[in-house]
């Protein structure tokens, strides 16, 4: 049985004790219910892992002691940012959650002519906050040692033109498009994939991301849903050019 693994956002080093936050401390001793001298792992985008123990509990926080560092790449070669168009309630969970599985690097949440989520000031702050943590229980239940960035929210017809997009290769899913993923012939190293919420993409979109350089791509003849579609590109674009 492998290890519970708890992501830590500061330094780690060997021999020290540290305190885990309050969340992490809950998740360790209510949901796992783990105790004292009992072995975990805990990891902080460092490209590795440590081993690590739980040395006391002081006023249902956990206090762990940081053991060996192990060097740990299951990192794919194929970068990949997903640009998703904000979907409602557990769709979008869904779908940030498995693209970390899947091996997404980055994530935009993107405002669309479709999109029909209110977002604003406070809900969007909190939204990404929730977004983020979703991101980070993907990477620990996975392995990976690296948390995906949730970038803030844009709305489509600026991230389009926007310098984040810096990738070898842009790709918008379209059930209407006639280009397959199988034709592409480049091998690029990173890739920006566009998909769509409920509803999809509207022509308007379609048409100023391809002014944009992305190159509309369908994944065959039937109509997926917004939570499928992100992730059947990139299991194929990780079967192409990453790591399956």
């Amino acid at each position: 049985m492998s290890l519970p693994r708890i992501f830590v956002p500061s330094k780690l080093i060997s021999n020290q004790k540290i305190a885990l936050d309050a969340v992490a401390s809950r998740h360790i001793l209510y949901a796992l219910r783990l105790h004292v001298n009992d072995p975990l792992v805990v990891f902080n985008n460092t490209g590795g892992e440590f081993e690590a123990v739980i040395s006391s509990v002081d006023k249902n926080i956990a206090i762990i002691s940081i053991r060996k560092f192990f060097v740990r790449n299951n990192e794919s070669s194929l970068s990949i940012h997903l640009g998703q168009g904000i979907s409602r309630g557990e769709k979008m969970d869904f779908t940030i959650q498995k693209a970390v599985e899947l091996g997404v690097n980055t994530i935009t949440p993107l405002f669309t002519e479709h999109c029909n989520v209110q977002l604003k000031d406070e809900r969007l702050k909190k939204r990404l906050q929730h977004w983020q943590s979703v991101a980070v229980s993907a990477t620990e239940q996975s392995g990976r040692c690296y948390v995906p960035e949730i970038l803030p929210a844009q709305v489509l017809t600026k991230w389009c033109a926007s310098a984040v997009l810096a990738s070898d290769l842009r790709l918008i899913l379209d059930p209407n498009a006639t280009n397959k993923l199988g034709s592409i012939a480049v091998h690029p190293s990173s890739v920006t994939i566009l998909a769509g919420p409920e509803g999809g993409l509207s022509n308007k979109e379609i048409e100023l991301a391809k002014q944009n350089n992305f190159l509309p791509i369908s994944l065959g003849p039937r109509i997926l849903r917004t939570e499928t579609t992100a992730l059947a590109a990139i299991s194929v674009l990780q079967a192409k050019w990453g790591d399956f």
